[in-house]
């Protein structure tokens, strides 16, 4: 765990870079309409409807060593930041006021390429902590925030290409490392009827159900499930990229090794138990209480692969959005 504060007065004129493909399009909004989202290697936040800029944090360099660069590859690589969280503690509105109270309660966690993983306050417009994570496995692929306790939150975190890890965010603390190697994880989601309970899904159907009631590791269960989506493609994505690059891939997470590939789900809002899960070419409702898939489909004609999915919150629609910049919108019969 370290702290650093770098002087804020050169951020306060800083506009945002655009974000590139390095960034694996890593944003998220807040329920009161802030977005953040990764920019090269900094976080840029913005009021979503007068889409005013807010603040650009930049996560400062890791710390040069002769020692560290000679040893490990990640080293070499710019800090671009990879994936973006709010803190799910309550977010006020006021926030041009110039009490530094009115904005104690906006923090984010934010990963970068290079493995790590700070806590950002918003109004200090610095990290406030980098956790403890596993530098060996380079590169962040998703973050989401967990509660174990009313007034406790873990960050779960996915590293590398196969790396599920789980930390106390006040000490900067891991308590907690499952490896699903040879699995490629693709994201994680929190369940909107019990805050404890997650999932982690990979590339190739493996889905991870984990619930954790505090912050040692014997306060974690997990439970190993399997949906089985067709793998033809990205067992050849696998061949070409064992090929092409040799070792160079082996700690890079899934969105730098199959950019293209996408593999994610959500919980729906409306029934418990069930996730709505998008491979590239199938969509498909899978029950966790049966461990079955309840519904599978293939693309709308004339639409490209699946990139993302989305439910409803007020209406039983499912939006899925499309590598080509298409929606297409699903409605249960």
């Amino acid at each position: 765990m370290s702290i650093q504060r770098p002087p804020q007065e050169s951020w306060d004129c800083m506009l945002p870079g655009p974000p590139s493909g390095n960034n694996g399009g890593s944003a998220d909004l807040s329920p009161s309409g802030l977005l953040a989202y990764a920019a090269g290697s900094s976080v840029a936040v913005i009021d979503s409807r007068s889409t005013q800029l807010i603040s650009v944090i930049p996560l400062p360099p890791p710390p040069s060593s002769s020692s560290s660069s000679s040893s490990s590859p990640s080293t070499s690589l710019s800090p671009f930041v990879t994936s973006v969280r709010w803190s799910p503690s309550p977010l006020r509105l006021d926030l041009l006021s110039h009490d530094p109270s009115s904005t104690s309660h906006l923090f984010l966690a934010a990963g970068d390429r290079q493995g790590r993983i700070a806590l950002l306050d918003l109004r200090l417009k610095s990290p406030l902590l980098f956790l403890d994570s596993d530098s060996s496995k380079s590169g962040i692929q998703d973050l989401c925030w967990i509660q174990t306790r009313l007034d406790c939150w873990i960050l779960a975190a996915i590293s590398g290409p196969s790396l599920l890890s789980l930390y106390n965010t006040a000490t900067g603390r891991c308590f907690f490392k499952y490896d699903a190697t040879p699995e490629f994880f693709s994201c994680i989601r929190r369940d909107p009827f019990d805050s404890r309970h997650f999932c982690a899904l990979g590339l190739k159907g493996f889905l991870l159900s984990v619930v954790v009631v505090g912050d040692t590791e014997e306060d974690v269960v997990i439970k190993e499930l399997q949906i089985r989506p067709d793998t033809s493609e990205l067992q050849r994505l696998e061949r070409d990229a064992t090929s092409g690059a040799g070792t160079s891939n082996s700690a890079s997470p899934a969105l730098a090794v199959f950019p293209t590939y996408k593999a994610r789900f959500a919980f729906s809002p409306h029934w418990r138990h069930i996730l709505f899960v998008t491979f590239p070419r199938e969509l498909m409702v899978f029950d966790l209480q049966y461990e079955t898939t309840l519904f599978g489909a293939g693309l709308p004609r004339g639409c490209g692969k699946f990139l993302d999915v989305l439910p409803d919150p007020n209406l039983e629609l499912l939006h899925c959005a499309h590598l080509d910049g298409k929606l297409s919108t699903w409605r249960r019969k």
